[in-house]
């Protein structure tokens, strides 16, 4: 899962920040990224959603170290926390590498908390990620608020076992760089090791459902994954929303096979002009924002 280019001689690593909705995973890259201490630091592209001030995602390359004689690229992103945008959550965990499961430390989000870290696992399943392997890091957020969650209790609620722990208060900056440092080391870590964090048995991820609001672009789903040097290079995924056009079998009717296939082609493309009207509905009132600000 991770981008080696021999070009440049570098290797490039895919960590994800996942969690409820305003848990803080967005203000944790906010704060990364407006560090004066890292350099090479990439442009910060970001969507807002339509209902909350969590970003769509965020990208921030920067370099760390080497490994291998390789340079390091460290990629960030966020996802989305609420629940209508689980379709996007699916694409942006695609070729991850790390996650950082940031919880919220209020005791009003201990539901929250629990189902996200489902939804997450979940996820890496449909991804082909093996949730017991990739690295993972739990950051319990929001540490400075009063009548919050004790450790002992955060960690009876989400059960990190051996994964690193780290407290929290994003909006200050306090803890965001221990668990940057905590999350790299265990990508490190298994690159090092040569674990392997697939899950070939999985069935393979499906088509996003497109009736749901989440505004995904291609950049939200990061970029083709190769294998580290010394491993075979994973197969090209196919298009999600292709239909296979198969010889009907045991002698089945070839005109009621076609008339079935169409369709189901028909439902994709029904799917994706729905989609692209949402979209075009949503840049129109941006645009209409704009012209009056």
């Amino acid at each position: 899962m991770v981008l080696v280019n021999k070009a440049l001689n570098e290797v490039t690593v895919k960590l994800v920040y996942y969690g409820p909705g305003l848990c803080g995973k967005t203000t944790n890259l906010e704060k990364i990224y407006g560090n004066p201490k890292l350099e090479n630091k990439g442009k910060m592209i970001s969507m807002a959603t339509e209902t909350d001030r969590t970003l769509f995602f965020d990208f921030m390359p920067m370099e760390l170290g080497t490994i291998g004689g390789q340079k390091v690229r460290v990629q960030l992103y966020t996802v989305p926390g609420q629940v209508f945008y689980d379709a996007t959550r699916k694409l942006v965990l695609r070729g991850a590498d790390g996650v950082v499961f940031v919880a919220d430390s209020q005791p009003s989000m201990r539901e929250s908390n629990v189902d996200s870290l489902e939804n997450l696992k979940t996820n890496l399943r449909l991804n082909r990620i093996d949730p017991d392997k990739i690295a993972l890091v739990f950051q319990y957020n929001k540490r400075d608020l009063p009548g919050v969650l004790s450790v002992a209790e955060m960690t009876e609620m989400l059960e990190p076992g051996r994964a690193p722990v780290t407290e929290a208060s994003a909006i200050n900056g306090a803890g965001v760089t221990a668990t940057l440092r905590a999350a790299i080391a265990r990508i490190l870590e298994n690159l090092k090791n040569n674990v392997d964090i697939s899950l070939s048995e999985e069935p393979e991820l499906a088509p996003p459902d497109l009736s749901a609001r989440s505004g995904v672009t291609s950049a939200s789903a990061g970029t083709p994954k190769l294998a580290v040097a010394g491993k075979a290079a994973a197969a090209p995924e196919e298009d999600p929303f292709a239909v296979a056009v198969a010889e009907p079998a045991n002698g089945a009717d070839s005109r009621e096979h076609l008339q079935s296939l169409l369709g189901s082609a028909r439902q994709v493309v029904a799917s994706l002009e729905s989609a692209l009207d949402r979209a075009r509905a949503h840049e129109q009132e941006i645009a209409d924002k704009l012209s009056q600000l």
